[in-house]
C-alpha cells in the first residue's frame, strides 16, 4: 500500500477526480448518505491518499487543521475517512486514522484532534484512543458524536 499526502494545489484534476469519485462510491452510492460533499473545505485540507501497488485509490482522509474549524471543532480534525468496500477488513482505515493524527500533531504540534464520527464508527474510534465528548446529533440524517484523541 502506497500513503501520500497532497495540498489542494498539489492535486492535479486527474487525482482529484479520482478523490471526488471515491467519494460519491463510498458515501453517496455504498451508503446512500445524500450530502454536500463539496462544502469549500477540500481547499484548505490535506489529503492522505491510500492506493495498491497497481495505483487505485482505495483509501482517503481529509486533514484540516484547527484554525479551520471544521465542523465547528476547536482543534485539528480530520473528515472523510473512506475505503473501498473492496479493501475493507485489513486495518487500512485504522492505519488511515493512524497517519492523519501523526501529520496533524506534526504540521501543528498538537496531539489534540476532534472529529464528527458516525455514531456507528464509535468503538471503531475508541480502539484507536477517541474518546466520545458529545450526546448524538444529526448531520444530513446521519447519527454522529463528537469525538476526542488528547494525543
Amino acid at each position: 500500500m502506497n500513503f501520500t499526502f497532497y495540498r489542494f494545489s498539489e492535486l492535479d484534476t486527474q487525482t482529484l477526480y479520482e478523490i471526488l469519485a471515491h467519494r460519491m462510491e463510498v458515501f453517496v452510492l455504498g451508503q446512500g448518505n445524500i450530502y454536500r460533499d463539496l462544502d469549500g473545505f477540500d481547499q484548505k485540507a490535506l489529503h492522505l491518499l491510500a492506493r495498491t501497488d497497481e495505483g487505485e485509490l482505495v483509501g482517503y482522509v481529509r486533514l484540516l487543521p484547527a484554525e479551520v474549524h471544521y465542523d465547528g471543532h476547536d482543534h485539528n480534525c480530520f473528515g472523510r475517512l473512506s475505503v473501498k468496500e473492496s479493501a475493507r477488513g485489513r486495518g487500512l482505515g485504522a492505519e488511515l486514522v493512524r497517519r492523519a493524527c501523526r501529520r496533524l500533531a506534526r504540521d501543528s504540534g498538537d496531539p489534540v484532534v476532534e472529529i464528527s464520527a458516525m455514531s456507528y464508527l464509535e468503538e471503531f474510534y475508541k480502539a484507536l484512543g477517541f474518546e466520545r465528548i458529545s450526546d448524538e446529533y444529526a448531520i444530513a440524517g446521519v447519527p454522529h458524536v463528537n469525538m476526542l484523541l488528547r494525543g
